[in-house]
């Protein structure tokens, strides 16, 4: 299980975490003030008025007993009439106020929801393929978006609420410092202590979260065997539902303890600072009680006094008990502006070359060997082979013997180790990467269902959003989903995906689309990992009829362990344990009577 260490841990827990606080509150900050300027400068503003009104209301009443005090003793109570037209004017700016901002509020709410899920779903999308198979970069993202992206907008919801509070404590300590420093200075440090508490949870239920980044992946993963129908069927028909929810019981059973142990504590702890604040609140309330009976300060500065000692309690309480929040938010704030911050993992060229593809590449692979990263076992090794253009070239081997790790590095998804890829004569690496997809056509064995109209899950790779629906047909035709398709009510209109109304395809219906897909963005190239894996007979050998008799002008690639179709291809080459160890066409292997001839007879004779 990956976990946390301790000086990691205490790091989150020290200043570091107050700086980044800083950081990540500006940040968010600038990023709102860039995208959504007048809405939340009105907040802000609103926010500070809504801040110090309750100070100048306070004062108000204080002046207003004042003001009535004087007018009984003048027997004249228009004396206390401006008072109270002041006093009823601020009384009633908060509830309007109050209102404006509940509105704009759900606004900004919803504003940055939206904004917020985009530039992470955005962020996701971009990284290199490969960093998704890195676990501890996948810990890092469960980690990062346990909690989606709310623990930004609880940063600006927390900052919000601390700028109120923090306008009100400064105005109120400033106006009722000519009273009593001491009272506020000593309500504050009582406050301590809870923030104390805050800050020292809120790293403890981090650290929960952190450690078992792990498990919960794990959670997540057997959750789907109780809320996907495939894994519901698999996992009811082999009986294993129980053991899973056993394995997610035990998880549970665990994560919910360590985080009952740290509530437990924050209990305790908390019900010691609540006395000790509310001590110092007495102490502080008898000071002014005692100044007023001394006649130092008249009735209405007391009652001033009071309200705004309350608040500035309650104030100063609620700013450190939120301050603790917006640290441990922060925590997982910093972890959600390092997956942003994250680089590729792959070096790209600052100048890309273009390619001008009127028709098939050539594709050479010059020595090349690659071995994935912390494994000492080379998954390749020495590689060398030219594709020339309009060539079909199958490539078959046991099973890890190289074959879809050559796919990926033509793909590049990885880069090699040792010698290089060329296309054209210039390297992959000095390719734009999105231009030499484009070229592409590939299926690869885990392929994806697109729950959209057939004609959208078919021209799904067409970025420039015109579907060209006759090469959707003849895509269709040459895959032989054109069959099925037909017979939908819709024909080509109609929804793949029974939970958006639509049919549930089989696994072969789903493959066949899969290979139109690929026919209809692979203008000129074409990769093919297993296509016929799930597909009838016949309609394989329509498929590879369709490959067989592709132009000049599209290459193809093709993994299968169908000797009756692999033998199609222009040139075969054999991989055995990560190198090339035969190749040449179907009859010159034969001849060789090595490994392909040996797998080809048996094959064959298993047919007989």
């Amino acid at each position: 299980m990956d976990t946390i260490s301790s000086k990691e841990t205490k790091s989150k827990s020290s200043l570091e975490n107050f700086k980044n606080l800083f950081r990540n509150t500006s940040r968010i900050f600038k990023i709102l003030f860039q995208n959504m300027p007048w809405l939340f400068s009105a907040m802000i503003f609103l926010t500070i008025i809504i801040g110090v009104v309750p100070i100048f209301s306070a004062q108000a009443l204080g002046t207003l007993i004042d003001k009535i005090i004087e007018g009984v003793g003048a027997q004249d109570v228009s004396i206390a009439y401006p008072a109270l037209i002041l006093f009823a004017v601020l009384t009633a700016i908060p509830t309007v106020i109050r209102n404006f901002i509940s509105f704009l509020d759900r606004h900004l709410f919803l504003k940055m929801q939206d904004l917020f899920e985009l530039m992470a779903l955005k962020k996701r999308g971009s990284f290199d393929i490969a960093q998704y198979e890195d676990p501890k970069f996948q810990d890092r993202l469960q980690r990062a978006f346990n909690n989606g992206i709310y623990p930004l907008i609880n940063i600006v919801e927390n900052q919000l609420t601390n700028l109120e509070v923090t306008c009100g404590i400064i105005v109120g300590s400033i106006a009722a410092a000519t009273i009593d420093w001491r009272v506020f200075l000593l309500v504050f440090i009582t406050a301590i202590p809870n923030f104390w508490i805050e800050i020292k949870h809120g790293g403890r239920i981090w650290g929960i979260w952190a450690k078992n980044s792990t498990e919960q992946r794990r959670y997540q993963d057997l959750r789907r065997f109780f809320n996907q129908k495939i894994s519901v069927i698999d996992g009811r028909l082999y009986q294993a539902s129980g053991k899973f929810l056993s394995n997610i019981k035990e998880i549970l059973h665990k994560f919910t303890n360590e985080q009952l142990s740290a509530e437990h504590w924050k209990t305790l702890m908390k019900t010691a600072a609540s006395i000790f604040a509310a001590l110092g609140l007495f102490v502080g309330t008898a000071i002014i009680i005692n100044e007023a009976v001394a006649g130092v300060i008249a009735i209405g500065t007391v009652v001033f006094a009071f309200q705004t000692l309350n608040r500035v309690s309650g104030w100063t309480s609620s700013m450190l008990s939120s301050t603790a929040r917006l640290l441990e938010r922060n925590l997982y704030a910093t972890d959600i502006f390092s997956i942003f911050d994250q680089k590729l993992v792959l070096e790209y060229s600052k100048n890309p070359q273009k390619l001008s593809l009127e028709s098939a590449p050539t594709v050479v692979f010059e020595n090349v060997s690659f071995k994935y990263p912390g494994q000492e076992k080379w998954a390749l090794q020495n590689i060398s082979f030219t594709l020339m253009p309009g060539q079909k070239i199958g490539l078959v081997g046991n099973n890890a013997a190289g074959k879809s790790t050559l796919v990926r590095l033509i793909l590049r998804i990885h880069d090699p180790v040792e010698g290089k890829i060329t296309v054209n004569g210039i390297d992959l690496k000095d390719l734009d990467i999105e231009e030499w997809w484009s070229r592409l056509g590939v299926l690869l064995q885990d392929f994806t269902t697109y729950n959209f109209t057939a004609k959208e899950s078919i021209a799904i790779g067409d970025t420039l959003g015109d579907v060209n629906i006759d090469e959707v047909k003849v895509s269709a035709q040459k895959s032989t989903s054109s069959g099925f398709i037909e017979e939908l009510e819709n024909k080509y209109e109609h929804m793949i995906g029974v939970e958006f109304g639509g049919i549930e395809p089989s696994k072969g219906q789903r493959q066949k689309l899969a290979i139109a897909r690929a026919f209809y963005k692979g203008k000129r190239f074409l990769i093919l990992d297993e296509p016929t894996a799930s597909i009838d007979a016949e309609s394989a050998d329509t498929i590879f009829n369709e490959i067989e008799n592709l132009p000049n002008t599209v290459s193809a690639i093709l993994i299968s362990h169908n000797f009756a179709t692999i033998k199609r291809a222009d040139e075969i080459i054999v991989l055995h344990e990560g190198k090339i160890v035969e190749k040449g066409k179907h009859q010159e292997l034969l001849d060789l009577n090595g490994k392909y001839a040996a797998a080809y007879n048996k094959q064959k004779k298993d047919f007989e």
